[in-house]
């Protein structure tokens, strides 16, 4: 089990991550110091997602759980998409996603999916 900052949302996620058959295992990304840097009106800025997961692919997943998503959580989605491109280019650390996830109800249907569609 993980702990949650968040009791509902990150607590269902974290639910269904341990209940999935897609993921081989998962951290909540909290004193990992795993963080993608981005700027948002012109200040820099570090940011945190959620939880990192090694799908049974062998992928790592970022991943955030967002029920809304305002201007800065744009910007910091686009730098973790413009990083995981940057890393899976450099081919180093193996294959990388990103994943906004706004249901956790819904995420093991979308972890079947990012499985599926990176084959």
């Amino acid at each position: 089990m993980v702990v949650a900052d968040t009791a509902t949302w990150e607590s269902a996620a974290a639910f269904k991550l341990e209940q999935s058959g897609a993921v081989k295992f998962y951290a909540r990304n909290d004193h990992l110091g795993f963080r993608i840097p981005y700027e948002f009106q012109g200040i820099d800025h570090n940011y945190e997602p959620d939880f990192l997961v090694r799908l049974q692919n062998e992928a790592t997943l970022i991943l955030e759980i967002k029920g809304y998503e305002d201007a800065q959580d744009k910007a910091k989605h686009d730098a973790a998409k413009r990083w995981v491109s940057a890393v899976n280019n450099w081919r180093q650390l193996g294959a990388w996603d990103f994943h906004v996830c706004r249901n956790p109800q819904l995420l093991e249907k979308e972890l079947a999916y990012l499985i599926q569609t990176a084959a």
